[in-house]
């Protein structure tokens, strides 16, 4: 019978199935010799009269870190204040959804605690990359409701900065979830871990899947791929003169006269830059 993993504890893997039972299954030796991984997400075959895990399916597309496959949606939760709104980490978040061709969703999280003319600058900055943001206040609940209805039916992964207030939304979706929630770090500046591991629980006709929160996001690509996967650039990068245009300095470049002509923000295409900055191109891999 098929069914999706929702989540792990000691190499055995909770299944839930097409009739909607709830099974823990263990995989087979085989997927193990023929290193096949197994991911929350995976749609996988499970054996019923011996509760083993068979089977691998086809992915849609699959997650690194956090470690997820088979999602409609990733959430990129970003805290406005403890700690503090980042555009180069939320870029970097965006990015990797590009990579894995994931639709994403950002929700700026601690309204209350942020100036109402910062937060129309950070949904001015991201609707000219046709990202979606919702603003979200636990005390107020604003942006609730919003929030609700972009994510029904869909298998959702929220992600995000440690401290953001990941579990504490899902916890405000659905009282039934429970989740730890963590705390900000003052001397830190940042928040301390609470979610050790990902998780899928079941939500209407979809899933909310809940991630383990990190301060740094490392990008294992090429610089090449960051051209075609940051957000707005990977629309606009094949109106270049060149096919392997970097969008540093080069003559007939479409994004640096995008950002010109003010269509693209000078502090997305900063990040962009510095990013890049960090990478290696394909050709110096070695």
């Amino acid at each position: 019978m098929k069914g999706k993993v929702i989540s792990t504890i000691g190499g055995v893997y909770n299944v839930i199935l097409e009739n909607k039972a709830l099974v823990k299954v263990n995989p087979l030796g085989v997927l193990k010799h023929k290193k096949i991984k197994i991911f929350i997400g995976d749609y996988v075959e499970v054996s019923i009269s011996d509760f083993t895990l068979n089977d691998v399916y086809p992915r849609k597309n699959v997650l690194i870190r956090p470690k997820i496959a088979n999602i409609d949606l990733g959430v990129v939760v970003m805290s406005l204040k403890k700690p503090e709104f980042s555009s180069y980490l939320l870029d970097k978040f965006l990015t990797l959804l590009n990579l894995s061709n994931i639709e994403s969703l950002v929700v700026l999280t601690k309204a209350d605690l942020s100036d109402y003319s910062e937060i129309i600058r950070i949904k001015n900055m991201y609707s000219l990359l046709n990202i979606k943001v919702i603003c979200y206040s636990k005390i107020t609940k604003e942006g609730k409701e919003e929030i609700l209805k972009s994510i029904k039916g869909k298998s959702v992964a929220f992600m995000g900065q440690t401290g953001v207030g990941k579990s504490s939304l899902i916890n405000i979706i659905d009282d039934d979830f429970n989740r730890k929630v963590g705390e900000f770090s003052e001397s830190l500046g940042r928040g301390k871990h609470q979610t050790k591991e990902v998780i899928l629980f079941p939500y209407q006709d979809g899933f909310i899947g809940d991630t383990p929160g990190f301060s740094s996001l490392e990008l294992n690509i090429y610089k090449e791929d960051l051209a075609n996967s940051f957000p707005l650039i990977n629309m606009n990068y094949h109106k270049c003169r060149y096919s392997n245009c970097l969008h540093q300095n080069e003559p007939g470049c479409q994004i640096i006269s995008l950002v010109k002509d003010n269509k693209m923000n000078k502090e997305n295409y900063n990040n962009y830059i510095q990013i890049l900055n960090e990478l290696v191109a394909r050709k110096d891999r070695f």
